[in-house]
């Protein structure tokens, strides 16, 4: 779950008004409704990154993931005059128990301020309490003869004011937060915690929280060229990739080979300063494994998998001059990889993909009367039979409840009549009290305000009344 929270103080909204530091998604609220957009658990230190909804912290995994994540653009200088002024935009997610949310920074801290990496330089500052401001983002730095933020050059920023609410089920409880290797945390008067691990209050919340995030490379605003992938073996530029390998006798392929291979094959490019430069795969083996997971594909602690017949692995570039990205999807075929039984099935009631754990996938739905390809057996799931979506020959770790397909069988309780609509009948058929019939997923609400169930394996408008089971 990712979702951007709305928790501005009537301060923070008045500063953004006139404030650079500011992502693309960030809305400000008027004062009457900023004193009513606040979370209910959290008693101090508005605003807070709000993660009630990941549920408890467990004794097996205390960790929260913390990740400030930072796009400062350079300013663009002529003639020791400022033609463009630098600008930063900011995000900060916390993830607990698979569940992630993401807010950003002028929402979820106090105080914003950027220096120059060795902390000697104040570029930009605002704080909500206080509500001052300093901004040399637009100014040209007399003392350097440069502007205040240089393409190339490194930054840092901190975030002052920072809390994150847990809810009342983690009251006093301690969490260990795990932060990138350029970020550190310290509590109000710059003292780090130990082990990076804190003690939340008697509310679930930890406040007054300060955010270093060093090495924040300032972009080029002037070089607009896109990063792409090409193919090595054909030295033609692409966007969709295929990629050809075999699995050992044992059907496995290993994530580090297949990695290695990929890389190989497809190169990140940038066109600078009249030239095609190579650009850094921001991809890991781990992301590589991660990706597989997803997909339902096991990987042992050796990287080892079993292969099936085809399956998607992603490359991703990010480029340090601008900031510009580029995503491969490359297709890999194994052609003895293993080919997972299928059949083909028609999907009787609207129906929408959920994950191993019964978790709603996204909002796509497979419509009425069209086919889907499904393993050959379902699978329960908190009780529930659900058929796992095959392609390409593997299993994609999407599932569809199997009463769509199947139906469930059902004894009416009351003579019925069949109906294509609330007010015609089907046919001059009457089904019997204590017929048993077939009916297809959920319930459908007719204009007369009564529910009814989709009978019969057929695209007819057969409908009978829930009310007769």
């Amino acid at each position: 779950m990712k979702k951007n929270l709305r928790i501005v103080s009537v301060a923070a909204a008045a500063l953004l008004a006139v404030a650079p530091v500011a992502a693309s998604a960030v809305s400000t609220v008027s004062a009457a409704d900023a004193a009513t957009t606040t979370t209910a658990t959290t008693t101090t230190n508005k605003p807070t990154v709000d993660l009630t909804g990941a549920g408890a912290v467990t004794n097996a995994d205390k960790t929260v993931t913390v990740t400030p994540n930072f796009t400062l653009t350079a300013a663009v200088a002529k003639d020791k005059n400022v033609i463009a002024s630098a600008t930063l935009q900011g995000t900060i997610t916390a993830s607990l128990n698979g569940t992630s949310v993401t807010a950003n920074v002028i929402d979820a801290a106090k105080g914003v301020t950027l220096k120059s990496n060795s902390g000697l330089t104040t570029i930009y500052k605002y704080d909500t309490d206080k509500k001052t401001i300093e901004n040399n983002l637009g100014k040209w730095n007399e003392a350097a003869g440069d502007v205040y933020v240089k393409a190339g050059n490194d930054y840092q920023v901190e975030l002052t004011g920072v809390g994150f609410s847990f809810g009342s089920a983690n009251a006093n409880k301690e969490v260990s937060l795990k932060l990138p290797a350029n970020v550190t945390v310290t509590d109000a008067a710059g003292t780090p915690f130990k082990d990076n691990k804190v003690k939340l209050d008697q509310y679930g919340n930890i406040t007054k929280l300060t955010f270093t995030v060093k090495g924040i490379k300032a972009y080029d605003a002037t070089n607009t060229s896109a990063v792409q992938f090409y193919n090595t073996n054909s030295g033609l530029i692409e966007s969709k990739a295929t990629y050809i390998t075999l699995a050992d006798n044992d059907g496995n392929l290993n994530v580090n080979t297949l990695f290695d291979g990929l890389k190989k094959q497809y190169k990140a490019v940038q066109l600078q300063n009249g030239e095609l430069k190579d650009v850094n795969v921001t991809t890991t083996a781990a992301d590589l494994t991660a990706e597989l997971e997803k997909a339902g594909i096991k990987v042992n602690a050796a990287g080892d998998f079993e292969a099936p017949a085809s399956f998607t692995a992603t490359l991703t570039a990010k480029s340090t001059v601008n900031g510009k990205v580029a995503t491969l999807p490359v297709t890999v075929t194994v052609p003895n990889g293993k080919v997972v039984p299928s059949q083909s099935k028609t999907i009787m009631h609207n129906a929408y993909f959920y994950d191993k754990d019964a978790k709603r996938v996204g909002t796509d739905k497979v419509t009425r009367y069209n086919t889907v390809t499904v393993a050959t057996s379902t699978t329960t799931i908190n009780g529930k039979a659900y058929y796992e979506v095959v392609e390409n020959g593997k299993a994609t770790g999407k599932f569809i409840n199997a009463d769509n397909i199947d139906g469930t069988k059902r004894t009416l309780k009351h003579n019925a009549y069949v109906y294509k609509s609330s007010k015609k009948r089907a046919n001059k058929v009457t089904l019997k009290k204590g017929t048993v019939v077939t009916t297809y997923g959920g319930s459908y609400t007719f204009k007369n305000g009564k529910q009814y169930y989709k009978i019969g394996n057929n695209t007819e408008k057969t409908y009978v009344k829930v009310s007769n089971f």
